[in-house]
């Protein structure tokens, strides 16, 4: 297979990770090169039992071998990468285990590998065995447990030092893009604000890590007091997003989301809730949310909770078509699968009965994607939430979100661009508690 270095796609929804590939290859290489420090048979206990799950099945120990043996080496534009085999990626997961994402400026604005593991799965995960393979229920319930431990650390004191200037999150490059993130403001013009300007910080004095104890603690920072006011719209964002393409009206209850244009699939985004029903015909508004940005959920309407699911889901697949399958594998996956990630990934579903009838049942989808896989609700069934008031939390880094509305709803969008515009090869980001949308009476 002919794999074209040159038709890489420039845009990457999320900015997870490196828009330059070399970078990619030159952490992973580090990586790598501490991770061979230790034997396969002293790692992680979970990262052993993640080999004997894999080894013990005839199945998966061929796709944790071919997924690796059908990435093309001969064109791939790392050439020879060091994660060659399935104990090649056991290791490097290893020295992850203990370390939190750290602050790169060698690339342009979003220069960082805020998903480690990511980075060290994109080629397998591209193809079609890595496809099958990061689908696999044991496969994904290893996972859980590998990233669960990963989760304590990010949220140890120990974790904080990829924090520490000069070169950590918080030194002049680090903040700088941080700053420049939380100052957008969709198509309006950025405001200036400083970071301790724009955020709460703990102690402000404290050069190394402004106070935050640990990585989750800067992660899910808040916003300072008056920063993102409140608008006066039916329908505001619910988080601090990007969109990431015009809103698709007209969902169906079951569409095939793994094609090459990824449509919506209400009963797979649903889990088979037969409440999926309710919203055949209705509108999916889909935002990602940047590892440089607020990771907080607000209520996007006045009403009252009517239901909250948790699904558990994959954390490792793509859209096949977003892979070598299609010809122009997605090097920074799963950026390009998140309509796709909105059926499979592990995700938090809340219901609303928003107060106004004219919108009335819509359902807010937190969907994690790879490491941020922690979809923390903090509301409960029964309890009357205003607009802006917290929904929840995302952990550990940048994600996507869904509002779903109703076929009878009327929305009209504020401040998105036109449906065919140049502006949605590059979005910035939407203020959270801005104004998304008004509601026409039916």
């Amino acid at each position: 297979m002919q794999f074209d270095l040159k038709n890489l796609p420039e845009h990457r929804f999320g900015h997870w990770l490196p828009k330059d590939r070399f970078l990619i290859k030159k952490w992973v290489n580090k990586c790598m090169k501490e991770a061979r420090k230790k034997k396969i048979d002293e790692i992680d206990q979970l990262l052993i039992d993640f080999k004997k799950v894999v080894t013990s099945d005839p199945y998966l120990n061929a796709l944790s071998v071919s997924m690796f043996n059908e990435v093309p080496y001969n064109t791939d534009p790392d050439g020879q990468p060091e994660v060659r085999c399935f104990d090649d990626m056991l290791l490097a997961i290893n020295c992850i285990l203990k370390t939190a994402p750290p602050w790169s400026d060698a690339a342009d604005i979003s220069g960082l590998i805020g998903f480690p593991i990511n980075a060290v799965l994109d080629w397998p995960m591209a193809t079609a065995s890595g496809f099958v393979f990061f689908l696999e229920p044991k496969v994904n319930g290893c996972l859980k447990n590998i990233l669960t431990e990963w989760c304590k650390y990010l949220q140890s004191k120990d974790s904080n030092s990829v924090l520490h200037p000069p070169s950590g999150w918080l030194g002049a490059d680090g903040l700088n893009a941080l700053t420049v993130k939380g100052n957008q403001d969709g198509l309006s013009l950025a405001s200036t604000y400083t970071f301790t300007q724009l955020y709460v910080c703990p102690n402000p004095d404290d050069p190394n890590t402004l106070g935050f104890e640990s990585w989750d603690a800067f992660f899910t920072r808040e916003f300072q007091d008056k920063m993102r006011p409140l608008a006066e719209a039916d329908i505001v964002h619910a988080c601090e997003s990007a969109p990431l393409q015009y809103p698709v009206s007209n969902v169906q209850l079951t569409d095939h989301f793994m094609g090459k244009i990824q449509s919506y699939s209400l009963q797979n985004m649903f889990d088979n809730d037969p409440l999926a029903k309710l919203f055949v015909g209705g509108t999916v508004y889909q935002a990602f949310l940047s590892a440089l940005s607020y990771h907080r959920w607000v209520c996007p309407v006045d009403g009252i909770i009517y239901k909250v699911t948790h699904v558990p889901g994959t954390y490792y697949s793509k859209n096949m078509f977003q892979g070598f399958f299609g010809g122009n594998p997605d090097e920074a996956a799963p950026n390009n699968s998140q309509p796709y990630l909105a059926s499979l990934a592990t995700r938090a579903l809340i219901y609303i009965n928003a107060d106004n009838a004219d919108i009335g049942l819509m359902c807010f989808i937190a969907i994690g994607m790879a490491e941020v896989s922690s979809c923390e609700v903090s509301v409960k069934v029964g309890q009357h939430v205003k607009k802006g008031e917290p929904l929840g939390t995302f952990h550990f880094g940048g994600s996507t979100h869904c509002l779903v509305f109703g076929p009878n709803v009327k929305l009209n969008w504020i401040g998105l661009p036109p449906k065919n515009s140049e502006r949605w090869k590059d979005m910035d980001n939407y203020r959270v508690k801005s104004g998304l949308a008004t509601v026409s009476s039916s």
